[in-house]
């Protein structure tokens, strides 16, 4: 599950009258992927395969349109059998034809109805600026006296026509636009002065008056919706009907995709046809024994990492609970063959930190109710994407839910602690779910300090944000150092991974130092940031003698791990980018010391994030309750602030925007701690997905 599965290359050899079989063998195999052979037995090839491929994904894109028009969800289905996999393409492609005809007549119709739809939207926005002018362009363009234009124009050239002696009158519309009417007078050229500035002067069919006009293409545009609905329906109806048709004709059409993959990277000789790919190791054996009468299987494995041409596909098997997971690292990239997938150690940190940037129940009871539609809607949209980011959205948010239980907080801090919480005030009366939530009062004043709603929690939840980064830094560059001893790269290792590891183990041992005494954490961690401060500065008062010495060891131990970072990067720079010996040096110390130095402190820091987002989402919540308090006029009674028709729109409208957007901005920067903080220090992701061909149907005999 987080080293990659080791990958044979297999090359198949069968008689050309077993080809078909052999094909539907490694359709019903479900592990291999074809590549093109590395020494072709010959250079012919199957060029019906070859031209089979286009015209399949032609057909899978339009049975994927056909059911999303429809409503139906996008799944393969049904039975086939085959003899011969390119007689059996052709037969599936006039299957497709059929069916696709059947719904040409209406599927042209909606697509002329929504092309004339564009055009009259397009046009309604061009005459929206002056769709309050209610007479006739043919009177007002011809005026005896003045030339009068109606342009839309920016501030420039409002006072660029001003300084040709124009009088503009405008309205505002935003963006630094303006509906405008331009009057010059009579002899000055203004459509000339018009075209020099790049301004088009209005106009209307017929010159009719705008307003007229208008109404004209809200009609039209009301009609054809109307139309295009009707039709729309009637489509969706049809193809509903014809549902398992479709549905089966898509799942031939995705199998005979891939037997044509297949097919296309083969080669063949006059008695024999050649396939190769990759499998994982696991399942050779199994291979061998299925295609035992139909061919002669030789396997190798990869070299060493750079001794190969072409990287090998990854393959990470895992649990399919945990396989969503991987959309957010295919964001950053594919794992290399050649490194550990970030998969398991991204199971554990994205929903946590997700859930200690976002502690509220009520708020995350939302967003799973939202991540289950969403998951849904992906489903029936046949988006795997979707489907992948909305269960990570759903592990997040129920680790979000299992934080705000521990913080008792539900849509701020009304519910639960009432007007008790909201004004600090121990008379005050508490929330109706005070005494009935889960976790008990006596418990969260246990942990009440490093909660970072807690009344005196500020120092230790810094603290705790900073120990949390420095343990995942610390993994993350342990991590690049086990990845560069899979790939067996002394210079990559030595050079590159092992100076961030020496570097970043100091962190680790100065936020850990206070579990010396844990009962005085926050104390310790005084003493020992107080010497390295101390040691750096000279200033303040040093720390006692034996935290002194540990600090200035620590301060020392990171020079050490600079100076080697600054030598190996301008080694690497003179070996490789042949710099001269100053500008390695200069610029060694550039990437290796200094900036390696920032990157130590605003790493570290930058997990302060973590604590900074779960107090901003519960000072937000905080504010608008208690503008809800006050918009019910101070009342003693929480009832009354619940019943107000103002507060319930403000604690409504606070909520939603919890929701929207620290929801939003929390699994960005979420995301961000793991790709530039963590994945930086191990993870290249430069690799490329397994994928295997498979059947999307029952193959029959």
């Amino acid at each position: 599950m987080i080293i990659p599965e080791t990958m044979a290359r297999v090359e198949i050899l069968t008689p050309k009258q077993k080809i078909n079989e052999l094909i539907t063998t490694l359709l019903k195999f479900k592990e291999f992927e074809p590549e093109e052979p590395k020494t072709p037995i010959s250079n012919l090839r199957f060029e019906d395969a070859r031209r089979n491929l286009g015209e399949v994904n032609e057909h899978i894109n339009k049975m994927k349109i056909l059911m999303e028009l429809g409503g139906l969800i996008i799944e393969p289905q049904g039975k086939m059998k085959v003899n011969d996999w390119i007689e059996a393409s052709n037969q599936v492609f006039i299957e497709g034809s059929e069916i696709e005809n059947k719904y040409k007549d209406l599927l042209e119709e909606i697509g002329k109805l929504r092309a004339e739809l564009d055009t009259l939207n397009s046009q309604l926005q061009e005459v929206e600026p002056f769709k309050n002018i209610g007479i006739d362009l043919k009177v007002l363009y011809s005026s005896t006296h003045f030339e009068v234009a109606l342009v839309v124009i920016n501030e420039i050239q409002k006072k660029q026509l001003e300084d040709k002696g124009a009088v503009v009158i405008v309205e505002e519309l935003g963006n630094n636009r303006y509906a405008s009417l331009v009057l010059s007078r009579k002899g000055s050229n203004l459509d000339e002065i018009l075209k020099e500035l790049g301004l088009r002067k209005f106009e209307t069919p017929d010159f009719i008056a705008p307003q007229i006009y208008y109404g004209n293409l809200k009609e039209r545009i009301n009609n054809i919706q109307t139309i295009l609905t009707q039709r729309r329906e009637e489509l969706a109806k049809k193809i509903k009907e014809d549902e398992k048709n479709v549905k089966e004709l898509y799942g031939k059409l995705l199998t005979i995709r891939d037997a044509m993959n297949i097919l296309a990277k083969a080669r063949k000789s006059e008695y024999y046809v050649q396939v190769e790919g990759y499998v994982p190791d696991k399942s050779l054996k199994r291979l061998s024994k299925m295609i035992e009468n139909i061919g002669f299987i030789t396997y190798e494995y990869p070299k060493r990492y750079g001794e190969e041409q072409e990287e090998p596909p990854t393959y990470v098997k895992l649990p399919k609970s945990i396989i969503p997971l991987e959309s957010v690292i295919e964001f950053y990239g594919t794992p290399s063959y050649w490194e550990i997938s970030p998969t398991i150690f991204l199971i554990i940190t994205f929903p946590f930190l997700f859930g200690l940037m976002f502690p509220d129940f009520g708020n995350a009871l939302v967003l799973l109710l939202f991540s289950i539609w969403f998951y849904n809607y992906g489903k029936k949209r046949g988006s795997e994407n979707t489907v992948k980011l909305s269960l990570v959205l759903i592990y997040s948010s129920i680790v979000a839910m299992v934080t705000g239980l521990l913080a008792r907080e539900f849509f701020g801090p009304l519910p639960v602690g009432g007007l008790q919480e909201l004004l600090n005030n121990p008379s005050a009366p508490v929330g109706p779910l005070y005494y009935a939530w889960p976790i008990p009062v006596s418990f969260y004043e246990k942990i009440s300090d490093i909660i970072p709603t807690g009344a005196n929690a500020i120092i230790n939840t810094i603290l705790l944000s900073l120990l949390l980064g420095s343990i995942l830094l610390f993994v993350s560059t342990l991590l690049g150092v086990i990845n560069a001893i899979k790939k067996k790269d002394k210079e990559f290792l030595f050079l590159d991974r092992l100076p961030l590891f020496i570097i970043y183990i100091v962190p680790l041992i100065v936020f850990l130092y206070g579990f010396i005494n844990i009962s005085n954490y926050q104390g310790e961690e005084a003493m020992i940031l107080g010497g390295i401060s101390y040691f750096l500065f000279h200033s303040g008062t040093p720390a006692p003698p034996s935290v002194q010495i540990l600090a200035d060891i620590l301060v020392i131990w990171v020079e050490i791990g600079l100076i080697y970072n600054w030598v190996a990067k301008a080694y690497l720079l003179k070996k490789h980018e042949h710099a001269s010996t100053g500008s390695a040096i200069i610029f060694g110390f550039i990437e290796g010391g200094f900036e390696a130095a920032l990157l130590l402190l605003s790493n570290t820091i930058s997990f302060i994030r973590v604590l900074v987002f779960a107090i901003a989402h519960y000072y937000i919540l905080y504010a608008f309750s208690y503008m809800a308090y006050l918009a019910a006029g101070n009342p003693s009674s929480l009832l009354s602030v619940f019943i107000n028709p103002a507060g319930i729109v403000i604690l409504i409208i606070g909520n939603l925007l919890a929701i929207a957007l620290e929801g939003l901005i929390v699994f960005i920067q979420d995301m961000r701690l793991h790709f530039y903080e963590m994945f930086s220090k191990f993870y290249e992701g430069r690799g490329r997905k397994f994928e295997p061909v498979m059947t999307y149907v029952e193959l029959t005999q």
